[in-house]
């Protein structure tokens, strides 16, 4: 098993590519995916014409691949994506978002031509195609992403507006369907706001119905430094056939001319049942995406010697890997056929689990028919498993994609992207892949296996750090990835063969249960800098008090976990660690009671420095104020006619109390605030109001109320509070885990006493003011002990 180690070679975002846009760079990017290449497009520079594309072979080094169209409809063109489809490539863009065109190509890089007339439809179309071939089209809304169905390529139906929605302005969607689940990204704020982010949702039954939004938003968000910006993204399978990646771009600023300078950058995407994760955003240095296990592209003379080549007496000529896969696997088979099969009885079968010629499995595809049925050849037997008709239309000349994934306990079959069988099967069965042709002349191309399937691979994939762990993404392998006692509750659906106890909680994700001491789990890191990480676990809380053990290299640390009165999901703040830069594993370990739990997050963790810092308003840098606060001895005040905020801190700071004193206006009116524990804050005119992720302590007329933000805001709990127009009070806020309190006015008992069940852990201070004269000073903070 090929594993990541710190002599493999890595990728580290932002990308440059060779003959970009100048002064403009790679905006709202899109890949294609097709017989084993990448294919990238991206939007056209400000009164340009033509699109630019480039290809890869493993995601990293691109080749230009120049103007893949240049007609002039094409000036400006916004979001470009393409799409694949019995022989032709679709081409759907909005040139400078006047409308949709639909262009074709016989070729991924062109030339593309124009088919359509103006088709309308806002900007950032994307099409879908599901597993029973229809067609979908999605774009940008007001009021959040637009979905048609499509009648064909270049008919588009009455829409809807779905729940996919970021308070305002929506754009950049894409969907993909991975194990029956439709998961849709796409992208909120505006393209020159910090704050542009990357949300998903999903869907069960139907691409046009409700969409469930996880609680793991934004999946992608930067706000400081200079990786900023982030957003407009699509999402694609990974050369290793199993995993699946994430390509969006960053902001860099404005051009010359005014339009947005922008870079392309890559992260990789793990699944946990319908949750989705984003293993970053990152901008430090990360593996690169790892290859099949075996690949060869038969359309080359030199790979012939990557196969054995048989002739039958019936005329059936066979092609065999000489490497097998691995009992679990995720082969790809790439055809056509050199001219028209009218003979019903000949077939081409992409061959898989091939032990020798009397057993193995088949998907046979009979172009006459279209007829592609599943085949299992025992003792020499064989026997048609399942079969269905493909569209009538269908050019079996043209190149055509089958799949076959085996885990164990299904062999799913997938037609150009298009799920067709899902079969159960007993056992799996290691062997050959390779090809059978009878009465007919195939062409082969690309052909490749991975000994990964259904998302294994993101067991193995480093995780980076600062970030989040699922908790059943442990290694491979026992007495490596894991060790756990027997349990009569292991018998699970995810991950059944390794013994350990997993279960599903209701959103259809996946969760461990360590029950005896001593069961633990290792998980594979990618630290970004060497510091202090803050642990916290989301986990079933129960009555009984558990201890956990949580250790890397030479460091170890035990976490005891309180018992719960009131037993839910929460995420438990456990402690911190040190941690060495660099490739890492991290083993968590059961010492006492019994845990489940289902991530485990990492973030850079720091004390506030000494026992209390000098009064932090006179250490606010200009460009951490935003609005028109007004600086006043000792503080700042309200301007009375802005959304005024100003951030101070570190991001990093944990544990803290917070002191300062409030003015209350003589003319008591709008909105005062102090933030607490914010990141990822932004500031820009067309932008959602409560852009920050973190707390708020809002102040109006007699109220206090404690916010929750999340690029919206949320009020969690609140109380009453004395503000006599023209009086000062003073203001404490305890921070400790997952507990806030709020003092008003030097009283020793709390206004607000709240503990949160999916806290935020750490972040910067600041202040507020919505067309209010609060006037704040003094605002001084020290380590929670």
């Amino acid at each position: 098993m090929k594993l990541y180690s710190d002599q493999d070679p890595t990728y580290q975002n932002p990308f440059t590519l060779p003959e970009e846009w100048e002064d403009y760079g790679i905006g709202d990017p899109y890949i294609l995916r097709h017989d084993g290449k990448y294919y990238l497009y991206c939007s056209t520079k400000d009164f340009r014409a033509g699109i630019k594309g480039w290809s890869s072979e493993d995601l990293i080094h691109w080749t230009p691949e120049g103007l893949v169209t240049e007609d002039p409809i094409t000036t400006g063109a916004y979001a470009p994506e393409v799409v694949y489809w019995n022989g032709y490539f679709y081409m759907y863009t909005s040139p400078a978002g006047n409308g949709h065109y639909v262009l074709r190509s016989e070729s991924p890089t062109g030339p593309f031509e124009v088919q359509t007339e103006n088709l309308g439809l806002s900007i950032d179309g994307s099409v879908f195609i599901d597993d029973d071939g229809k067609w979908y089209f999605t774009h940008a809304g007001d009021q959040g992403i637009v979905i048609h169905p499509m009648t064909d390529p270049y008919t588009i139906d009455v829409g809807s507006t779905t729940n996919a929605y970021l308070g305002g302005w929506t754009e950049g969607s894409t969907i993909i369907k991975r194990n029956g689940t439709y998961y849709m990204t796409y992208t909120g704020n505006h393209v020159f706001s910090k704050g542009y982010r990357i949300n998903y949702a999903v869907a069960h039954d139907d691409p046009t119905g409700t969409y469930q939004v996880p609680d793991n938003n934004p999946v992608v968000i930067h706000t400081s430094g200079s990786f900023v910006g982030l957003g407009h993204s699509s999402s694609f399978v990974g050369p290793d056939l199993d995993s699946y990646y994430m390509v969006y771009h960053n902001l860099v600023g404005h051009s010359a001319e005014g339009p947005p300078v922008r870079q392309m950058d890559i992260d990789r995407i793990v699944f946990n049942g319908d949750r989705m994760e984003v293993l970053g955003p990152t901008n430090t240095a990360q593996p690169v995406p790892k290859q099949p296990d075996f690949q060869s592209r038969l359309d080359q003379p030199e790979a012939k010697t990557d196969w054995d080549v048989e002739s039958m007496p019936d005329g059936t000529s066979r092609w065999l890997s000489k490497v097998k896969t691995n009992a679990g696997f995720t082969a790809e088979y790439n055809l056509s056929f050199k001219q028209p099969v009218d003979e019903e009885q000949a077939y081409v079968e992409a061959i898989f689990s091939y032990t020798d010629s009397e057993n193995y499995g088949a998907v046979r595809l009979t172009p006459a028919t279209g007829e592609l049925s599943v085949m299992q050849v025992r003792g020499g037997q064989a026997e048609q498993l399942d079969s269905l008709r493909l569209p009538e239309e269908f050019d079996y000349t043209k190149l055509h994609t089958v799949r076959v994934e085996n885990d164990g306990s299904a062999v799913r079959v997938y037609f150009d992207q298009m799920m067709k069988f899902n079969l159960p099967v007993q056992t799996t069965v290691t062997g050959r892949i390779g090809y059978a042709a009878f009465h007919a002349e195939p062409s082969y191309s690309y052909t490749a296996f991975s000994n990964d399937v259904n998302g294994s691979s993101d067991f193995e994939v480093y995780k980076p750090v600062p970030g989040t762990l699922e908790a059943v993404h442990y290694l491979k392998d026992a007495e490596r990835g894991f060790k756990v006692n027997p349990s009569d509750a292991a018998a699970g659906e995810f991950r059944k063969s390794d013994g350990v106890s997993i279960g599903q909680a209701e959103d259809r994700s996946y969760f461990v249960k360590l029950e005896q001491d001593g069961d633990w789990l290792s998980y594979k890191v990618n630290v970004a800098e060497a510091g202090t990480y803050g642990l916290a676990m989301r986990l079933l809380t129960s009555k009984e008090a558990a201890t956990v053990e949580v250790s890397s290299g030479n460091e170890k640390q035990t976490f005891k976990i309180t018992p719960d009165p009131d037993p839910d999901w929460k995420t438990v703040k456990l402690g911190a660690m040190e941690l060495p830069e660099g490739y890492h594993t991290l083993k968590v370990k059961l010492r006492k009671g019994q845990v489940s739990f289902q991530e485990l997050k990492l973030y850079a963790s720091a004390e506030v420095p000494g026992a209390e810092t000098a009064n932090l308003l006179e250490l606010v840098e200009a460009e951490n104020i935003y609005g028109a606060f007004e600086a006043i001895d000792g503080g700042f005040q309200g301007s009375g006619i802005a959304d005024d905020r100003l951030f101070v801190g570190n991001a990093a700071w944990d544990d803290y109390e917070l002191s300062l004193k409030v003015g209350i206006p003589e003319s008591l009116s709008g909105e005062g605030q102090v933030f607490l524990r914010t990141t990822n804050e932004s500031y820009f005119e067309h932008q959602v109001q409560d852009s920050a992720m973190g707390y708020a302590i809002s102040l109006t007329d007699g109220q206090l109320q404690l916010l929750k933000l999340n690029y919206g805001s949320l009020a969690v709990s609140s109380g009453r509070a004395s503000m006599e127009p023209g009086q000062t009070y003073s203001l404490r806020v305890v921070m400790a885990g997952s507990r806030i309190q709020v003092y008003w006015g030097g009283a020793e008992e709390p206004v607000i006493d709240y503990t949160d069940p999916d806290p935020y852990f750490h972040g910067r201070v600041g202040l507020r003011s919505i067309d209010s004269t609060f006037s704040f000073t003094q605002m001084k903070v020290k380590a929670k002990r």
